[in-house]
């Protein structure tokens, strides 16, 4: 058996801790029943560990053509661990996908170089997808019709 020796405060802290969690659940729920006023939890806040945030696919530099480039922003507090792009048609057809390049490292700049021709007047999609390095997902879409 092994021992583990706790300070004073960290045990002070997790008392603490169960008690806010038992006063929620006590306020929020009976038998199961979600009573839940439209006001936060106070262990729930939606800006504790925020994902990144894909603010925009630019798609100036995307004609269609092999080596075109797709550019995206994107914020984080944790630091991204990959940015993965598809590309697909308007009826959901995969024409390509992989991963985009940070433009130098901990840039909020990254960029995809497509490796697929596709036709005039072929309306795509871009999806996009960022993970963090806590496993945070952000995501974002757009669309053009290739001229």
């Amino acid at each position: 058996m092994t021992k583990v020796f706790f300070a004073e405060s960290t045990l002070e802290y997790r008392q603490g801790m169960a008690e806010t969690i038992r006063q929620v659940i006590r306020e929020n729920y009976i038998a199961g029943v979600n009573l839940h006023t439209g006001a936060e939890p106070p262990l729930a806040q939606a800006d504790l560990l925020p994902p990144p945030r894909i603010e925009a696919i630019a798609l100036d530099f995307y004609q269609g053509k092999v080596d075109d480039e797709v550019m995206l922003a994107i914020s984080d507090d944790f630091g991204l661990v990959s940015v993965y792009v598809v590309i697909q048609d308007d009826r959901c057809n995969l024409i390509e996908r992989g991963n985009a390049d940070a433009f130098e490292a901990g840039s909020a700049c990254w960029s995809y170089i497509a490796t697929v021709p596709v036709e005039s007047g072929t309306r795509v999609i871009v999806h996009a997808a960022a993970t963090d390095c806590l496993g945070g997902v952000g995501a974002l879409r757009t669309g053009i019709t290739v001229p």
